[in-house]
């Protein structure tokens, strides 16, 4: 029997190959890297920068690294700051960590972001928003944004 519709069906074959090749492609465009970031007074920085982070994947682990985006006033080589956590379900940690903040060598026209990392292995175990909060212990020219950045871990 002829089969009365074959470039239907090479069309469609034809369709099934791009979908698969789309999916294929876009499901190697997703990032293992997810940042949130709260900006924060340049000329003076002391109250908290609250951070917000939607949380749906209950089983990876992530590298944490706290980072700042920082302009030309800023001129210090360390920084303590206080990093509390907020889980969905209400449980709070909270603890003070010594930033040691690379120097490099831009103009001082430029932004430059120090990333030090903060913890290994980390587990956000409930769904919901996570809400970080960083505070200095004290006050700091120069910082325009600070954040968190998670990466997966392979």
């Amino acid at each position: 029997m002829i089969d009365p519709h074959p470039k239907v069906k090479a069309l469609a074959r034809y369709l099934a190959a791009v979908s698969v090749a789309l999916g294929a492609f876009a499901a190697g465009c997703v990032t293992p890297h997810r940042s949130a970031v709260c900006d924060v007074d340049p000329f003076a920085w002391s109250e908290a920068a609250e951070i917000a982070y939607a949380n749906a994947d209950t089983l990876t682990r992530y590298d944490a690294a706290l980072f700042l985006r920082c302009n030309g006033r800023f001129a210090e080589d360390t920084l303590t700051v206080r990093v509390a956590t907020l889980t969905p379900d209400s449980l709070r940690f909270e603890e003070c960590v010594c930033l040691h903040i690379p120097d490099t060598e831009h103009p001082a026209a430029l932004v430059r972001e120090a990333v030090i990392p903060y913890r290994q292995r980390v587990c956000l175990a409930r769904e919901g928003v996570y809400r970080f909060s960083v505070t200095p212990l004290r006050t700091v020219r120069g910082v325009e944004a600070a954040g968190i950045h998670l990466t997966e871990m392979h």
